[in-house]
């Protein structure tokens, strides 16, 4: 018990130095609460949900890059066009001669929102929206991909403003109304899921039965008949409140007794290996890379975040050494983080452009971004084992791997309102972070984390400022 204290001592005031060194400034930052009509009453009750699509058109004569926001509120969906600095995200090739771009002013991303209310695009009709999913290379009659309270999925068209196709689930043992709103599980408020494949042809949808020893999985068709149900596999759990795919076929889900099981879509409803990891808290959260197939990242009521390498998983389910003497198989996570004061960790999301940067979010609203690059470098099979890590080299990394930290003030605070879903990465613009608060506010930023090309630099001069060595002279 002592050394745990002194432990936590150590870690608090290491925590005290690295946070003063996170950076706050932003490479551009611009914020919106659209206007809505006299219709919409208190938009504080309603869930709201964000997300990007893929739309990206630069124009270097103004020096704007446009792109779009998705945002849901209540049962509206809503497209809000945003113009950013182009000079923030322009990376030209190399060998290519620089070029001035001009420099427009950076509060007007949001010019065209706030001077007229927007309309909704689309409506899931007496559905509350808590989950939207942008489909840049989905079905020829769908790009968008909305889930309700219920469970409900709705598969949205550009110009058709209701659902194209629906797959509803009513209210009753089979969507778990009682869990979703139980006070035992308050972080539970979306107790349903859903997953695409890689190549969006399926999708796998979790949600509670109702029973607290039992969840439902469905395997859906997203190609020939979306919503077409095609296997059910019955989950020996509480509540399984998240499901994430690693390819085309390899898909894992997370349940309340702090077990993630594997999957896949061509077998029979046994999952493949499971990771138990009872440490640390309950498992609130996790996400797999979608650039690193391998890769996924688990996130619990604690504030811990952990890395983990589903090869390294799956070996150590399979040997069965340790099983012989009774025991379980000894499952090490890559790396660990925390986030400060215990915060909990309530999403995980990897970035679409990046091997090695993901994010997490705290209940507390605050968006910690990560960056595995210095872990991968230093810490890689050849020059450490960190099951030996002491606290000096677990804070060291921390610190190096914390990329940056949004907090966004008081808007982010904890409020009735869960978190899950309000934060998205851009899919095809690199660092660019939207985020929706429960007072409709919506914002884009992009983190500046120049430290690295900052020290190269001063690096630089301080060997340009320095004295010749004196030459030596023949006698």
């Amino acid at each position: 018990m002592t050394a745990d204290i002194k432990k936590n001592k150590v870690r608090n005031e290491e925590y005290k130095i690295w946070k003063k060194s996170v950076p706050f400034l932003y490479q551009h930052i611009s914020s919106v609460r659209p206007r809505f009509d006299s219709r919409v009453e208190d938009t504080s009750k309603f869930e709201k949900r964000l997300t990007f699509t893929d739309k990206v058109v630069p124009d270097k004569k103004k020096g704007l890059l446009t792109t779009s926001v998705l945002y849901s509120q209540g049962s509206d969906i809503y497209e809000v066009d945003c113009d950013l600095p182009l000079g923030a995200f322009y990376r030209k090739p190399e060998g290519e001669a620089s070029e001035s771009l001009p420099d427009p002013d950076y509060g007007d991303a949001f010019a065209r929102a706030e001077k007229e209310a927007p309309a909704a695009k689309w409506t899931f009709q007496g559905e509350n929206i808590t989950k939207l999913t942008y489909m840049s290379n989905g079905l020829a009659d769908s790009n968008v991909l909305a889930m309700s309270t219920n469970g409900s999925l709705a598969w949205f068209r550009d110009g058709i403003k209701v659902p194209v196709h629906i797959m509803q689930e009513m209210m009753g043992p089979g969507t778990s109304f009682s869990s979703i709103h139980s006070f035992k599980r308050p972080d539970s408020l979306a107790v349903s899921d859903f997953a695409l494949s890689d190549d969006c042809e399926t999708l796998v949808k979790c949600q509670s039965n109702g029973k607290e020893e039992e969840s439902i999985l469905k395997i859906v068709d997203n190609s020939g008949t979306p919503g077409e149900v095609l296997r059910r596999i019955n989950v020996p759990a509480t509540v399984t409140h998240s499901v994430r795919f690693f390819d085309n076929h390899l898909f894992a889900t997370c349940s309340d007794d702090n077990v993630l099981r594997f999957w896949d879509t061509r077998t029979e409803g046994k999952s493949l290996w499971e990771l138990k990891d009872p440490k640390n808290g309950r498992i609130m959260s996790f996400d797999s890379s979608p650039v690193v197939d391998t890769l996924f990242a688990t996130g619990t009521s604690t504030g811990i975040v952990k890395v983990w390498d589903v090869r390294a998983v799956a070996a150590a389910t399979a040997d069965y050494t340790n099983r012989q003497h009774g025991q379980d198989p000894v499952q090490n996570e890559l790396i660990n983080f925390y986030h400060s004061g215990g915060d909990s960790v309530v999403d995980v999301q990897f970035s679409h452009t990046s091997s090695s940067e993901f994010l997490t979010v705290g209940g507390s609203g605050n968006i910690y971004q990560w960056d595995l690059t210095y872990f991968f470098s230093e810490f890689d099979d050849d020059n450490a084992d960190t099951m030996d890590m002491d606290i000096a080299k677990a804070d060291l990394l921390q610190s190096q791997c914390l990329k940056f930290l949004h907090t966004g003030g008081s808007r982010r605070s904890t409020g009735q309102n869960g978190k899950r879903n309000t934060v998205a990465y851009h899919p095809v613009i690199d660092d660019l972070i939207g985020v929706v608060d429960h007072d409709s506010l919506i914002t884009v930023y992009k983190a500046f984390t120049g430290r690295e090309e900052e020290d190269e630099e001063e690096k630089k001069d301080e060997e340009a400022d320095a004295p010749d060595a004196p030459e030596e002279t023949a006698e």
